[in-house]
């Protein structure tokens, strides 16, 4: 299949999705329950879903872009750009896969949202793989200041969403705390999920830096996934916390209607 038509199709399926995930919440975190198969311990499952993105995307990107879907070869050899793309995709991960549920007790995951987890990071680490193998005159002799712009929304997002997962972790008044407080501070005043706001503008940040279609596509799947998952948050928070939540905190998005 060709490499931008496959693109397309992830992207279009995003699209459907997003209207979907207003009405079915994954069942992970706050939102786990029953009716969902097997429970998986919440540390391992983000573990086994997460880490499978950086070990797809350097496969495809050692391949030359040629691994499992795309057949014709990069139009020029990844140059010092895209290794170094390759290298911050890692950097992410591995805080997300292996730091993130080192420091902190999560609640149960389902063994569908690990599967499902598992696939939509083979998708997409091949894709972003193969295009950043593929070269071309972009990423070859990024635009400085695109590719300053870039990463400066890139830095600002990530910042966003460490900053706010380290606070959620700090509401936890003792070991093995596994009451839920209404959190406090920051954009925390300003929306019920600054770390997922984030990590939606971490990623606009990388395709806007890299140029890629497949770094497009991401950042929109980032988006469809976690703004539903930020209005579910929202709805639990109001029915846990009742007016102790601050009705004005929008989801996801500070100051939008």
């Amino acid at each position: 299949m060709d490499h931008s038509l496959a693109v397309a199709a992830w992207a279009a399926l995003a699209a459907c999705t997003f209207p979907v995930l207003f009405f079915v919440s994954a069942p992970y975190g706050k939102l786990v329950r029953d009716g969902w198969g097997p429970r998986v311990d919440g540390r391992l499952g983000w573990f086994a879903q997460e880490i499978v993105s950086p070990v797809v995307l350097t496969l495809a990107f050692l391949r030359g872009g040629d691994a499992f879907t795309f057949s014709h070869p990069g139009t020029s050899p990844p140059g010092a750009f895209a290794r170094a793309c390759v290298a911050v995709w890692w950097a992410h991960y591995l805080h997300r896969a292996v730091y993130y549920p080192l420091v902190r007790r999560m609640s149960d995951t389902t063994l569908p949202v690990v599967a499902m987890a598992v696939c939509f990071n083979v998708v997409n680490g091949t894709l972003m793989g193969a295009e950043l193998a593929r070269g071309g005159a972009y990423l070859a002799h990024p635009d400085p200041r695109t590719l300053a712009v870039g990463f400066a929304v890139f830095v600002t997002g990530a910042a966003i969403n460490v900053s706010s997962d380290a606070a959620l972790l700090r509401l936890r008044k003792r070991p093995g705390d596994r009451k839920h407080y209404v959190p406090r501070g920051g954009l925390f005043e300003l929306v019920a999920a600054p770390h997922y706001f984030g990590e939606c503008v971490e990623w606009v940040g990388f395709a806007a830096a890299t140029r890629t279609s497949a770094g497009w596509a991401f950042a929109f799947w980032t988006f469809a996934n976690l703004y539903p998952r930020a209005v579910a948050y929202r709805r639990w928070y109001v029915e846990k916390f009742g007016a102790k939540f601050p009705r004005e905190r929008r989801a996801m998005i500070p100051f939008a209607l």
